[in-house]
This record gives structure tokens, C-alpha cells and sequence, in this order.
């Protein structure tokens, strides 16, 4: 009796280990159209294709992510956001997001991105290691935001939002951000021009939208991890039950978020029913 029950857990843990391996590498390309609130008055200077990923956390899709690239390669955008979490925190080395940039780079698109926890964290903790991040990521097209703004056009600014670790926190904290945070953004944008905001955690939603944002890109919940067909995202990183932003797009006034279920995964390392997912995004002037 118990060699069989052995026997039915040893072949459930097999599929579930092959069932992880494969699932975790087959890509998906999420597209969506939508008409941001203020896109009539900025028409001429929209990028018309951004492509949105975040939170690989050094997974490779294919030798030296060459089918991650390829992918993103075929959608021919304008402009590429990582709206953070390239890293690992904890590894001594990042060179699969560097060789990733780099090759990314060469597509000779712009790439913009901002901070997620394990840069912010790498950057506390071992700057040595972030310094020689930043040393193998330099090119002309890549641009990191650490807290800063940069115009893509004449009025037409995307921002890098770098959070403190507090607000990361598995305690069960909830740490408010206010506008005094998001002030730290420099510099600041004209007030009526249009603003990409990368924030790598969708829960200050409300701030980011005082702040004045027209489109906010996030990640950071990895889709919920789990995900159940009509209930979403089961819980994010920070331990959180089914997540009041865990994918997708959310409008708030004339601000809207999109929510990226990401690539790879840290903590839990699992994705079920979650595919890694690059968004593509069509902003219509319509």
C-alpha cells in the first residue's frame, strides 16, 4: 500500500517538475489597443508599439535568450519598457540581463527601465555588484530611470519611479507612498505633458495617479503565480491573497495601468496556468 502511495506522489512530482520546466519557458505575446485620455492631444508624438516586460529574474528563453528576443524583434516596436526586476538580487553576477540589454540593444530601439526591488536591493546592498550592472548595460539605446524622467518627444516624458525596499516588505506592512515619493522623479515634467510612468509595484495605484500619469506600466505580482480562470492571481510575492492588481489593465480618472504578469519567477519559483508574458501595446489616437 505505501509503495504505491510513493509511487503516485514520486510520478505527480515528476509531471508537476517537467510540467514546470516546459511551461515556464513557452512564451505568450499579450496584445491590447486601447485610447489613453489624453492620446487626441499628443497624436504626432506617441510611440504607436511599446513593448512591455518585467521581473525575468535571470530566466533564459532559449542560449542567451534568443527566442525572448526574437520574439520582441517580431513585433517591431517604437520603444521597449522594463518596468524592473531584471535581477536577481541575491546572485553574485547578472550576466543574462546584460547579455539580454545588449542584445536587445542592437534591435536599435530605445529601452527604458526603471528599478524593481532586487535592483533597488542590489543597489543598497552589494553597489559593487549594481555598478557593474550599469558598467555592462551601456549602450546608446538603453536608458535606466533611477528616480528620473526622460522625454521621448517634445511633450511626451516616460518616468522611472525607484521606491524604497520598505514598501516591499512580506510583513503584512503596508507603506504609504506620497507625492513627496514620486517628487523625487527628476526632472519633473511639465504639467501638461504626457507621462509613461514605470512603477515596478502596481499597489500605489492612487499615488501614481495623482502624481498625473497617463499610463502606468507594473509587474512585480508575477501574475498572482497561480492563476484561476474568472478569479485571477491566487498571491503575490509579498504573500498577499488573491491581489487586487495582479494583471491586466486598470483605469483610474484619465490614468491607466497596465499590469504585466512577467517572465520569470523568484519566490515562490513556480508559475501555474501563468505563462511568461510580453505585452504589446497599441496606444490609438482614435
Amino acid at each position: 500500500m505505501w509503495l504505491w502511495i510513493l509511487i503516485v506522489i514520486g510520478i505527480a512530482v515528476a509531471g508537476f517538475t517537467v510540467y514546470q520546466c516546459v511551461a515556464q519557458r513557452l512564451l505568450q505575446i499579450e496584445k491590447m489597443t486601447f485610447h489613453p485620455a489624453r492620446a487626441s492631444q499628443f497624436a504626432e508624438e506617441l510611440p504607436q508599439k511599446i513593448v512591455v516586460f518585467s521581473d525575468l529574474h535571470n530566466h533564459r528563453f532559449g542560449k542567451d535568450n534568443v527566442r525572448l528576443v526574437a520574439a520582441i524583434a517580431a513585433q517591431d516596436p517604437d520603444i521597449i519598457l522594463i518596468p524592473g526586476d531584471l535581477l536577481v538580487g541575491h546572485r553574485s553576477h547578472f550576466e543574462v540581463a546584460a547579455k539580454l540589454l545588449q542584445k536587445l540593444a542592437a534591435l536599435d530601439k530605445p529601452i527604458y527601465i526603471s528599478l524593481g526591488n532586487h535592483e533597488s536591493g542590489t543597489k543598497e546592498c552589494h553597489p559593487e555588484l549594481y555598478e557593474e550592472f550599469l558598467r555592462d548595460s551601456v549602450h546608446d539605446n538603453i536608458h535606466i530611470l533611477d528616480n528620473r524622467c526622460e522625454y521621448i518627444s517634445e511633450h511626451v516624458a516616460v518616468c522611472g519611479l525607484t521606491l524604497p525596499m520598505e514598501v516591499y516588505s512580506k510583513r503584512g506592512r503596508r507603506v504609504s507612498v506620497s507625492q513627496e515619493d514620486m517628487a523625487k522623479i527628476k526632472p519633473a515634467p511639465k504639467n501638461d505633458d504626457f507621462r509613461i510612468l514605470m512603477a515596478h509595484t502596481p499597489y500605489y495605484f492612487d499615488a501614481y495617479a495623482e502624481y498625473g500619469a497617463d499610463l502606468v506600466l507594473s509587474g512585480h505580482i508575477h501574475g498572482g503565480i497561480i492563476r484561476f480562470p474568472l478569479l485571477g492571481g491566487l498571491i503575490s510575492p509579498q504573500l498577499e491573497l488573491f491581489p487586487k492588481y495582479d494583471a491586466g489593465l486598470y483605469e483610474k480618472g484619465s490614468t491607466t495601468m497596465i499590469v504585466t504578469r512577467g517572465l520569470g519567477t523568484h519566490f515562490p519559483p513556480i508559475r501555474i496556468a501563468n505563462r511568461p508574458e510580453i505585452i504589446v501595446i497599441r496606444l490609438s489616437c482614435e
